[in-house]
């Protein structure tokens, strides 16, 4: 927890700006011209299992931005699903909108983005990892300023109500874990139907957690595809096109998502600095680095050295 009536005044701007970035992305923090003296602010965060829960209460006024050139360092790529108990205002994706009183607001924290929230604000959010949510960047673009179209959204919101209410509320871990993992598969669920996608029914689930677990420790093997994760995982190469039919995109675009992703956090990785954008390729399964660059440029709008420079 951080409280700036713990700190002296002079202090309490930048360590709120310190909190806050470190509790999100790299971004920037700009504040309304305010005293230091004046300012109050309560930030409280905890884990439920892989999800982290965000609660904060500010007096003043002030922008969140993340900028492209602060989405090319290294972090952890997250989703945010928020309430704002005040309003607010948010831009992404070429987007600008109100997020009204209490409305439930998504934000693509690996993506740019502006977040303005006024004067004495209140706002609470569920941050989930994006590779625990493996959905395709674009499915959450789509979904992010449709989420009153979901059916699920009125549970979404109570729900994320409930797990923000008190860091102590489930005791042990293993059952905040357990929580948490519950939280992922929901807000799974609802970024799918607001963007449109079908939901995988009931008895295809499990196959489909093992697809996903499969793809994602196979994913430089360039022999990897539909009749290499089928013969795996014992089924016909027909019933693993329907699971993943029914999951809303095609067994290849996901593997080619989750590689690309991958590769994106390569190139900005300053382990990787030294490595050629071929061996990159390579190592995230691409056989053809044109490929890889015609694949990444279609799916970003910029060349790997683009993104990379």
């Amino acid at each position: 927890m951080f409280d700036t009536e713990e700190l002296p005044a002079h202090a309490r701007l930048e360590a709120l700006r310190a909190v806050l970035v470190d509790q999100t992305v790299p971004s920037t923090v700009e504040f309304e011209p305010v005293p230091p003296t004046s300012m109050r602010a309560r930030v409280e965060s905890w884990q439920l299992g892989d999800a982290q829960v965000v609660k904060a209460r500010t007096s003043h006024g002030m922008d969140l931005v993340r900028t492209p050139r602060q989405v090319r360092r290294a972090c952890v790529p997250m989703v945010s699903i928020a309430v704002a108990v005040t309003p607010a205002y948010q831009e992404q994706f070429g987007l600008r909108h109100t997020v009204s009183r209490g409305a439930l607001a998504c934000i693509d924290l690996s993506a740019p983005y502006s977040f303005r929230q006024p004067v004495n604000h209140i706002g609470y959010a569920l941050q989930i990892p994006l590779d625990r949510l493996d959905l395709p960047s674009a499915v959450i673009q789509r979904a992010a300023p449709h989420l009153t179209r979901s059916p699920l959204y009125d549970l979404m919101s109570a729900h994320l109500t409930a797990v923000t209410r008190d860091p102590g509320q489930y005791g042990e871990a293993e059952v905040a874990a357990g929580v948490g993992r519950s939280s992922i598969e929901l807000v799974r669920a609802l970024l799918l139907s607001a963007a449109g996608e079908h939901q995988p029914r009931a008895d295809g689930s499990a196959l489909l957690a093992q697809v996903r677990a499969y793809v994602a420790q196979h994913l430089p093997d360039p022999g990897l595809g539909p009749d290499a994760i089928a013969a795996a995982l014992n089924v016909s190469v027909r019933h693993l096109y329907d699971v993943c039919s029914r999951a809303g995109f095609s067994v290849e675009q996901w593997i080619i998502d989750r590689r690309l992703e991958a590769a994106r956090r390569d190139l900005t990785d300053p382990a990787y600095a030294g490595r050629p954008i071929s061996a990159i390729a390579r190592r995230r399964g691409f056989r053809s680095p044109a490929h890889f660059t015609r694949r990444f440029k279609a799916a970003y709008g910029v060349t790997p050295s683009e993104w990379r420079s």
